[in-house]
């Protein structure tokens, strides 16, 4: 019975442990976004670079989706841009309004004015802006309370159970 015990409170603690690292592994992801679309938007900006360059400077950090993206324009480049964003490998830690927010603005992005590139490199990143802060309160806050319900729940299986 102790030995039912003790794995029922270690799968808690670990049930805890998972969604705290969810959290943090989310903040991560969103950082690296934030990242991408601050160098896709200096690349717009600052030297009026193609496309192509364009995805390639935010591609700099592991991104599969601008990869993905990137590899398609060159394997297919007469595809249209709808067939471009289709299916991409969208990570399932975004949420709607986020995933979102990234297509229109990577949509934006085969326009052939650089004024609407910029653009939409604007609104994406001050909507990122928003994206993150409020990830980074949910983070702070949950985090605690996932490990600390966890490690409770964990021990009131032990009790239960011995």
């Amino acid at each position: 019975m102790i030995a039912l015990a003790v794995l029922g409170a270690g799968a808690c603690v670990a049930l805890g442990r998972s969604a705290a690292e969810r959290m943090n592994r989310r903040d991560r992801m969103l950082q690296a976004w934030e990242k991408a679309l601050f160098r896709m938007d200096a690349a717009v900006n600052h030297s009026g670079a193609e496309l192509k360059e364009v995805l390639r400077r935010g591609v700099e950090e592991e991104n599969a989706v601008l990869s993905e993206l990137l590899r398609r324009m060159e394997a297919t480049p007469a595809a249209s841009t709808d067939t471009l964003l289709a299916a991409l490998p969208w990570d399932g830690l975004l949420l709607s309004a986020e995933r979102d927010t990234l297509q229109n603005c990577l949509a934006s992005l085969f326009s052939p004015s650089l004024q609407a590139q910029a653009q939409a490199l604007s609104y994406a990143l001050a909507q990122w802006a928003v994206y993150r802060s409020a990830c980074r309160e949910a983070r702070e806050k949950n985090t605690r309370l996932y490990t600390s319900l966890g490690w409770l729940g964990g021990a009131a299986v032990f009790i239960l159970f011995c």
